[in-house]
Parts: structure tokens; C-alpha cells; sequence
């Protein structure tokens, strides 16, 4: 229910779930949303399917594309500031 309604956490943890099953295809859509939604985690599970052969280098180019664009669009003078001052405010 989390994840449908979004939690990018709850879709992380559905994707170790699929993983765990080896659904491996299951596994990487559910961290292609987290990443789109900011989740580092999942953009390291996707690494890591791309260094086992798993998942492809455009899925995984994807997948860092997605995550930039999340950057992007949360990039904010306070936030830098922030990221600046204490290394647990970091949001990159």
C-alpha cells in the first residue's frame, strides 16, 4: 500500500523482496521508481545487477539519469547551504 501511494522506501524494500526471489526483472522496476523518486539505495541495487549482468547498461544509464534528474529538480541554495554545513544534511 506504501508504495503504491508513493514512499519510494516501501518500493526499495519490494524490490529487495522480488530480489530475494530472484524476480529479477520484478526487483528492477520497482528500483527504477524508487530511484526516480530520490532513492540512493535503490540506485546502488541497480549498480550492483549491472556489475552481476543482470540488468543492462542502459538500465542502469537510466537509472543514473533518473537520479540526476531528482537532483536536479530538489537543488536549492538552502539546501546547499545545509549540505555544506553538516555532511547528515546532505541530500546528494
Amino acid at each position: 500500500m506504501a508504495a503504491i501511494a508513493g514512499d519510494e522506501y516501501a518500493r526499495y524494500n519490494l524490490g529487495l523482496n522480488e530480489d530475494d526471489k530472484d524476480n529479477i526483472e520484478r526487483a528492477l522496476k520497482h528500483w527504477m521508481i524508487a530511484v526516480r523518486a530520490g532513492d540512493n539505495d535503490s540506485l546502488k541495487e541497480i549498480q550492483e545487477l549491472y556489475t552481476e549482468g543482470d540488468a543492462t547498461k542502459e538500465d542502469y544509464m537510466k537509472a543514473l539519469q533518473s537520479y540526476q534528474q531528482y537532483l536536479r529538480e530538489i537543488k536549492s541554495e538552502q539546501r546547499d547551504k545545509a549540505a555544506a554545513a553538516r555532511e547528515d544534511h546532505r541530500y546528494y
